[in-house]
């Protein structure tokens, strides 16, 4: 059979339509993933502009709302942790304004436990209502605080706050960063960190917790339950009260005092605290938690004083020394105050008793008016 013939019968078949290379694929799958990405992001954001305040333990809740609802009567705040809690009474702090011809009418948003962020997180949620009468914001000052106990971290009090303006702070913190705009942490600190070393063994974990509660925080974990609460929940008479006090100003009494064992222990800690007064500057980070709070404060019109507690693990701090974004009102030195710190006033080496708390609401209150008539208070 000739050569030609046998050639002419080959089949073959038209050329295949282009196939596409492996990198298209790959960029299309990228496309699709981020797409995906940013839908949930935008889903999950706008579930947290939407969704109700969440439920917290320890009154957080509770006094949210009440304040919610009637944000429009208050024109003076305080809010800190249980040394601003049991130790500040507003029906007090409202009796001395009105009868030096300054009244107020002021609510106590003191919740125990609380510090920075928390607080800086709190006051901003706060500020959020737009309460159009608030005047005065006291905040308790003090230094931003790294860490949670590992029993507590599991909590819904240890998520709530935690975005990203507040955890970065607190990462800066931990890794020594500085709080200019350029994150540059300290490389020195850094291998300590990777490496348990110094002062540094706990702080890797820690600063995975961190980063965990922002990513959980912006993808509304647990926070189903909060809906249901909102439409279901309801809180009886008592558990308000046990929250808010009697005169539902937020204020809660706490009437007992140092034991006669332990008040030669307070004695001799107040001593030692003594020594070491006013040599300890807030950080930077604590200071520009304070700016953040005190712009906010004024935004709506209203003045931020920072108040510093008697209590002797705070005598040691130094406010003069600390750049502070507002006016501070310090109460942490016994030579000036020793009513303060006498031990019969005194619950433990952080607390008042109600008659110590009456006489500090007092003292807070005739130095309030005298400042604010003197224009300090800005």
């Amino acid at each position: 059979m000739p050569v030609r013939e046998v050639v002419s019968k080959v089949h073959v078949d038209p050329p295949a339509p282009g196939k596409p290379t492996g990198r298209k694929p790959v960029i299309q799958a990228l496309t699709n993933s981020a797409i995906c990405a940013a839908a949930f992001l935008i889903t999950c954001v706008g579930l947290r502009a939407v969704l109700p305040f969440p439920e917290i333990d320890g009154g957080v809740s509770q006094k949210f709302r009440f304040f919610s609802a009637h944000k429009d009567e208050f024109d003076t705040l305080f809010i800190g942790s249980s040394r601003v809690y049991f130790q500040i009474s507003p029906a007090i702090f409202d009796r001395v304004t009105r009868e030096s011809g300054l009244p107020t009418h002021s609510f106590n948003f003191g919740i125990g436990g609380m510090y920075l962020p928390e607080t800086a997180y709190l006051l901003e949620q706060i500020l959020n209502l737009k309460p159009r009468n608030l005047r005065w914001v006291f905040i308790e000052y003090d230094e931003l605080q790294t860490k949670w106990s590992p029993e507590n971290q599991t909590s819904r009090r240890a998520l709530y706050w935690a975005d990203w303006k507040r955890v970065s702070l607190l990462l800066r913190k931990l890794t020594d960063a500085g709080t200019d705009p350029l994150w540059l942490p300290n490389p020195s600190k850094l291998h300590d960190i990777v490496l348990r070393q110094k002062d540094e063994k706990n702080t890797r974990s820690l600063l995975t917790f961190y980063a965990t509660q922002v990513e959980r925080n912006y993808t509304n974990v647990s926070r189903a339950a909060d809906v249901l609460y909102y439409f279901l929940g309801r809180d009886t008479k008592e558990r308000r009260a046990s929250y808010l006090g009697a005169g539902s100003d937020g204020y809660v009494t706490r009437p007992n005092r140092i034991s006669p064992s332990q008040t030669a222990a307070y004695e001799r800690g107040l001593a030692a605290a003594m020594v070491e007064a006013g040599t300890r500057p807030l950080s930077p980070y604590a200071v520009e938690a304070y700016r953040q709070c005190a712009q906010e404060v004024r935004s709506i019109g209203a003045a931020p004083v920072f108040l510093i507690t008697p209590s002797t693990t705070q005598i040691n701090t130094a406010a003069e020394r600390t750049e502070a974004p507002g006016f501070v009102m310090a109460f942490n030195n016994p030579r000036v105050y020793p009513n303060l710190y006498h031990s019969s006033v005194r619950r433990d080496g952080q607390h008042l008793t109600k008659s110590g708390a009456e006489e500090f609401t007092r003292v807070v209150a005739a130095n309030f008016v005298e400042l604010a008539r003197a224009g300090e208070i800005k």
